[in-house]
């Protein structure tokens, strides 16, 4: 989970001090999706999520999801067989290369998250839920 703004500025980095031909991952903080969701619902004034289903309980949803979407000829599913199969993996990357080379550093996952949602208030897409702080040891249960 990485702020937008510290991709932005990783790019800048890049231009100013990259090497031509090399890759470098700009990332953040490596959270799971169970992790990234207590954050979000926390930061959102909101229970964070209790209850864990099996992948195996919600494929069907996801097939009758993608179905439905197919013969509305509407958009995107609101569940993919594809996410499924993503969300159950873990995904962990690291910046160390840009940030020995490149000088790039990110912030924490809950100032990303916490931005994220301000900007979806001001914009008329969440309600006025609180805005609370997350301590570590929150985002470990």
């Amino acid at each position: 989970m990485v702020h937008v703004d510290d991709v932005a500025a990783g790019h800048v980095l890049a231009y100013e001090r990259g090497v031509v031909g090399e890759r470098y991952i700009l990332g953040g903080e490596n959270l799971t999706l169970g992790e990234l969701l207590t954050v979000i619902a926390i930061l959102a004034g909101r229970r964070p999520p209790r209850l864990r289903l099996s992948a195996y309980l919600i494929a069907p949803i996801a097939h009758l999801s993608e179905l439905a979407a197919r013969l509305r000829r509407s958009g995107e599913p609101l569940l993919t067989v594809d996410g499924l199969r993503m969300a159950r993996k873990r995904m962990h990357f690291t910046s160390a290369k840009a940030e020995r080379e490149l000088g790039y550093r990110s912030r924490p996952a809950e100032d990303a998250v916490r931005d994220a949602l301000d900007w979806y208030r001001r914009h008329g897409y969440l309600g006025n839920a609180p805005q609370i702080s997350v301590s570590p040891s929150a985002r470990a249960q």
